[in-house]
């Protein structure tokens, strides 16, 4: 006769369990997937919000949200679209159908890649909120974390453009004393007028542009960024032959420390009593 009320005892004490496991406060996190050659990387706040931006060449990202996060969160709350090529848009399709996706920011420039129509098929059907980017926005997100959008500085949405890399939404995640800078695929003419506005791009963590391409990452935009720490998104041997050998010295002389997905697999930080600490 006892034994029901043990058993309900039990479970009311792994709920409650569960429960205090969700809520324990925890860092603020960045991980750069290894998803090959292509960007994906997920931000979680200490307020256990998660934010994508970008998902790689195909639909490894899915499988790599699926280890990072706990198994019962299935809500991505803002996916970001630094730019629509295939690299980088593919492996949101698969997001899109398997998470709760709380809003989508991203340029809505025009573009025929079949991944890129079928993402915004998506957003459309499921009914997701979408927000321009434009320079100047400034996201607060719980907890104290801020992501702040610093390019592109004209609205794209709807229009048709040559090169789609100047339209790449360049984000700096802010949280009390330190930050994260995401280049996207920013060309070096486009990271020059960042220097030149006098914005403050300093940030403790780098993701390099263009995956080291020698179309990025430009001398000047290093110094002013001048991050401890850099993180290279590539692909192992891949056919373009990134990243680029003087890239990678240029990062290698002027950043303490360079990380490579191709190389080190995810790369993983943990923003722990000020300090950011690879895990």
């Amino acid at each position: 006769m006892k034994r029901p009320w043990l058993l309900s005892g039990l479970v009311v004490a792994l709920m409650v369990a569960a429960w205090a496991w969700a809520a324990r406060p925890t860092p603020l996190t960045v991980t750069f997937f290894d998803i090959g050659q292509g960007d994906a990387a997920l931000i979680r706040t200490p307020a256990h919000q998660n934010i994508l931006i970008d998902g790689g060449p195909d639909d490894r990202v899915a499988a790599k949200l699926g280890r990072a996060l706990p198994w019962t969160d299935r809500t991505i709350d803002l996916v970001i679209l630094s730019h629509p090529h295939a690299d980088h848009v593919t492996g949101l399709v698969p997001v899109l159908q398997h998470y709760h996706v709380g809003r989508v920011l991203m340029t809505g420039v025009l573009h025929t890649a079949p991944q890129y129509l079928e993402f915004l098929q998506l957003i459309k059907d499921k009914h997701i909120p979408v927000t321009i980017a434009q320079a100047g926005q400034h996201l607060a997100l719980a907890g104290g974390v801020t992501l702040d959008v610093l390019w592109p500085t004209v609205p794209y949405e709807g229009q048709t453009v040559p090169e789609i890399h100047v339209t790449t939404i360049v984000n700096q995640l802010r949280y009390g004393s330190t930050s994260v800078f995401f280049t996207g695929d920013l060309p070096a003419e486009e990271e020059g007028m960042l220097v030149a506005s006098g914005t403050d791009l300093r940030a403790h963590i780098l993701k390099v542009g263009h995956h080291g391409s020698r179309t990025s990452s430009s001398e000047a935009f290093i110094k002013a960024v001048a991050p401890p720490v850099a993180v290279i998104s590539v692909g192992r041997r891949n056919q373009y032959g990134l990243p680029d050998e003087d890239v990678v010295a240029r990062l290698k002389r002027l950043v303490p420390q360079v990380f490579r997905t191709d190389q080190d697999g995810d790369v993983t930080f943990a923003y722990v009593a000020d300090h950011w600490v690879r895990r």
